[in-house]
């Protein structure tokens, strides 16, 4: 492996591991208000707490078994409306997260419908839940295997709800195919590398500007 590539991987997992941590304490919609305007798209990653693993859709099934490269199946869109609902939408099929009238979860085309909606809460812990904008008693969770969590469980279970947000910068020509080359990789971990500082930088003034706020 080229040492330029070993440097800016190395470069790009701190500035990663800092930019974590900081992504913890704000919300999606906070973090789309700071994101800049341009080519690249914004995609997300969830891992599920309890399943030690990432929340993938496929097909017409959603679960917390997947693996953080398998980006065909684990990359996010997340939609955020004027009232800050939610809607998780897979990057490349376009299926979203959805509830049905069961109650349970469902994979739906369309995610326009009620039961589509998410609001984000933030613990104290810096761990995310969603909670369903339809009925406020819904909450996304899987359990250690990395199914359908019931809801109902929250109080017993709290940790099967709790999720870590991981982000990304992508071309959006990167979203119509989940396979890349060699050069495609360095050109995204040179796109990484500048924008992960980017955020970082913006992000760091954000929360400082909130705290000189509360001082």
């Amino acid at each position: 492996m080229p040492m330029r590539y070993v440097r800016q991987t190395k470069y790009f997992n701190y500035f990663y591991c800092v930019l974590l941590n900081l992504v913890r304490l704000l919300t999606i919609t906070q973090m789309a208000s700071l994101m800049p305007i341009g080519e690249a798209i914004t995609v997300w990653q969830l891992y599920s707490r309890c399943s030690s693993a990432f929340v993938q859709i496929f097909l017409k099934h959603a679960n917390a078994r997947g693996q953080q490269f398998n980006h065909c199946l684990t990359d996010l869109l997340m939609h955020a409306d004027n009232e800050g609902r939610i809607r998780i939408e897979n990057a490349l099929t376009g299926k979203f997260i959805c509830f049905n009238k069961r109650q349970r979860l469902a994979i739906r085309s369309d995610g326009m419908d009620d039961k589509c909606l998410f609001r984000e809460q933030l613990t104290s812990s810096g761990y995310t839940m969603f909670q369903s904008a339809w009925k406020q008693n819904l909450f996304l969770g899987f359990n250690r295997k990395g199914k359908f969590q019931d809801p109902s469980q929250i109080n017993t279970k709290r940790r099967c709800f709790l999720f870590i947000k991981l982000l990304r910068e992508v071309k959006s020509t990167r979203l119509t195919s989940c396979s890349k080359s060699e050069k495609d990789d360095q050109t995204e971990l040179d796109l990484e590398s500048k924008r992960q500082r980017y955020l970082y930088d913006v992000v760091r003034e954000s929360l400082l500007s909130r705290i000189r706020a509360t001082t």
